[in-house]
């Protein structure tokens, strides 16, 4: 799926970067925005690269949005850490 991303992040006080990001497919057939958390040693393009990996899994049939908003599990980690809604 060919899509083009806008990124914003801030830096939290654990050190982490909280990425907002917005999502446009060149197909015309959705706008998403979501969030995820980055690692300080985490670049760029490995924030884009999840990103893009996320949005062709869901090419492949695999839903967008989350299986689990929160779990109470305090060792269960989605593999990518992403939060992505479809805008309005």
């Amino acid at each position: 799926m060919d899509v083009k991303i806008r990124l914003s992040s801030k830096r939290l006080n654990s050190g982490r970067c909280q990425v907002h990001f917005h999502v446009r497919t060149k197909t015309g057939d959705g706008k998403w925005y979501g969030y995820t958390l980055a690692e300080p040693q985490d670049t760029v393009s490995e924030v884009v690269s999840r990103i893009r990996n996320r949005f062709s899994r869901a090419e492949d049939k695999i839903s967008l949005h989350q299986k689990v908003l929160y779990h109470m599990n305090e060792h269960y980690r989605e593999t990518d850490d992403l939060m992505i809604f479809k805008a309005p």
